[in-house]
């Protein structure tokens, strides 16, 4: 795949960019970092897009063919990273400037098999809800956290939840469809920046 002047390549069992990528990618078009940090990276497209404009990316996905397919589509743009294999924040160490996520996020509750690439458990939240309470965590001063997410898993109850952790939270880009609107949802510490709340 060609996106965005990027060359990607999709390995089998991966997530391949779409519509939930380039809404991530958009948002954090106008980022720039010394530390950047992409979890659940995939095929490592959202921290290409800006990997040019950060100091160092780290790039993490719990798939180890995942962690791979990143890898090789950095390799391959002529772009530097740090790729661990793991299991969200767990392999990492100290503070990012800059953190993305694009979490599985659709609700599995009938009992199959989760596919990792798109299942959030039960209520889609399993990832969102680690991710909210630990990021702050891993956040510099004045670092910032984008989180990919649908309203099938409650926009809403992420904000606040975010606000529970000390964070700031907004959305900051949006898309709808029929049936669902995905949304990206940017965190940083309170009191670094506004506290404009979109409620639906």
């Amino acid at each position: 795949m060609r996106i965005r002047g990027l060359e990607i390549r999709v390995f089998e069992g991966v997530y391949p960019p779409s519509e939930d990528t380039f809404l991530l990618m958009d948002a954090v078009s106008g980022e720039k970092a010394e530390r950047g940090l992409e979890l659940c990276s995939g095929t490592g497209a959202v921290g290409l897009s800006i990997a040019s404009r950060v100091g160092g990316m780290v790039a993490v996905d719990l798939n180890p063919v995942a962690a791979m397919n990143t890898l090789a589509n950095y390799r391959r743009n002529g772009m530097q990273v740090h790729v661990v294999v793991g299991d969200l924040f767990s392999p990492i160490r100290g503070e990012f400037d800059l953190i993305m996520m694009n979490p599985p996020y659709l609700p599995d509750g009938d009992g199959t098999p989760a596919d990792l690439s798109w299942s959030g458990g039960a209520s889609g939240r399993a990832i969102i809800d680690r991710f909210i309470s630990e990021v702050g965590d891993f956040l510099s001063p004045g670092g910032r956290a984008y989180m990919l997410q649908s309203s099938l898993n409650g926009i809403v109850e992420s904000i606040e939840r975010a606000e529970s952790e000390g964070l700031d939270a907004k959305v900051v880009g949006r898309r709808d469809f029929e049936f669902e609107s995905l949304v990206v949802i940017r965190m940083e510490r309170m009191g670094q920046g506004s506290t404009r709340i979109w409620k639906s």
